[in-house]
C-alpha cells in the first residue's frame, strides 16, 4: 500500500512539473507566441492590414462605387443635363408665327408682323412692310399696298399683301362722337356700356335692347367715310361698316339714301382720334341708330 501511494505521488509531481516547463509556458498557444503573436488574427491576417475590406478592397479606395464610379462621371456631369434638349431643344423659346389672328414672329428677314386692321375682331397678320403705294411693295408675292380706303395718301399707313388678302380696315368704325338713340335721348358711342339700352330693330319694330357688346380699336394714320345726309347730321364712319340694308359706307354717293333719310355729300377725310367704336344690341338684326338713321353692326357674327 505504501509503494502504492509513493507512485501516486511521483506521477503527480511530474504532472505539476509539465504545467511550467519552457515548451508550454513561452511557446504555447495562449502565451507569447501563440495566438496572439503569430496567428492570422491580428498581424497579417485579411482582417486588419490587408485585407480586401479596408485598405485595398473594392469597397472604399478604388472600388467602382465612390470614386471612379457613376457619381462622377456618371449621367449627372456629361448626360442630359447639360446637353439635353433643354438647352438645344426646338421651337419652345421662338413662340409662334405671325399669321392669320396670331401676333408672333417672323422668320424672314426685313419682314415685321403687321395686322390689318390693328386691333379689332377682324384681325388679320402676316409677315411684310410697310407701304404707301403699290410701288413700295417689291417683293412678287406681296405685290399690292392694301391701305384703308385704297389710294395713297401722307405716312405709311398700308402693308404690302398677296392681291387675295382681305383686309376689313375700320371695322370698329364710328367716332367716338357718334351720337347713338337710346330710350333716354342720344348719348356718344364711347360712351356707351355692355349692358346700356339702345334703341335696335327687333322683331320687326325699333325697341329698346341692351348693348350685348361694345367694343373700340385703336387706329393710326385712319381715314373715315364723311356722309352728310338731308338732316343736316354728319356721319364720319369707315368705309367698310355697313348700312342696316348691308351696303358698305365706302360704296356709298350723292343721292343714295340711308334709312330713307338722302345723302346729299360724301368726303373721304383722315380720321381725327385714336380709336373707332362700334356696338352690338342684344337683337334679331343688330341694327342702331346712328345720327337719326338706321345702320348695322360689324359686330354681328364676330363677336
Amino acid at each position: 500500500m505504501a509503494s502504492f501511494r509513493y507512485g501516486v505521488f511521483l506521477m503527480a509531481l511530474a504532472a505539476i512539473g509539465c504545467g511550467e516547463s519552457n515548451d508550454v509556458g513561452d511557446a504555447g498557444a495562449r502565451g507569447d507566441g501563440g495566438g496572439m503573436d503569430a496567428t492570422v488574427g491580428r498581424d497579417a491576417g485579411s482582417g486588419d492590414d490587408a485585407g480586401s475590406g479596408d485598405d485595398a478592397g473594392s469597397g472604399h479606395d478604388a472600388g467602382s462605387g465612390d470614386d471612379a464610379g457613376s457619381s462622377d462621371a456618371g449621367s449627372s456631369d456629361a448626360g442630359l443635363v447639360d446637353a439635353g434638349p433643354t438647352d438645344a431643344g426646338p421651337p419652345a423659346d421662338a413662340g409662334p408665327l405671325c399669321e392669320g389672328m396670331t401676333r408672333g414672329r417672323c422668320d424672314g428677314a426685313g419682314t415685321m408682323c403687321l395686322c390689318c386692321p390693328a386691333g379689332g375682331p377682324l384681325e388679320r397678320c402676316l409677315c411684310t412692310t410697310e407701304c404707301s403705294t403699290d410701288a413700295d411693295c417689291t417683293d412678287a408675292g406681296r405685290p399690292l399696298c392694301n391701305r384703308p380706303m385704297g389710294g395713297p395718301g401722307t405716312g405709311r399707313m398700308g402693308i404690302c399683301t398677296p392681291r387675295d388678302f382681305a383686309c376689313a380696315w375700320g371695322a370698329i368704325c364710328a367716332s367716338p362722337d357718334t351720337p347713338i338713340d337710346t330710350p333716354k335721348g342720344e348719348r356718344p358711342i364711347a360712351a356707351l356700356a355692355e349692358g346700356d339700352l339702345v334703341l335696335s330693330l327687333h322683331e320687326g319694330r325699333l325697341q329698346p335692347r341692351p348693348i350685348r357688346v361694345a367694343r373700340r380699336t385703336r387706329v393710326q394714320d385712319h381715314a373715315v367715310v364723311q356722309v352728310t345726309l338731308a338732316t343736316g347730321r354728319v356721319l364720319e364712319i369707315s368705309g367698310g361698316h355697313p348700312t342696316a340694308d348691308g351696303r358698305r359706307f365706302d360704296a356709298l354717293a350723292p343721292g343714295d339714301a340711308i334709312d330713307g333719310v338722302d345723302i346729299v355729300e360724301i368726303a373721304h377725310v383722315p380720321y381725327r382720334h385714336a380709336h373707332t367704336y362700334d356696338i352690338l344690341p342684344d337683337s334679331d338684326t343688330g341694327t342702331y341708330v346712328a345720327g337719326g338713321v338706321l345702320i348695322g353692326s360689324t359686330l354681328l357674327g364676330v363677336e
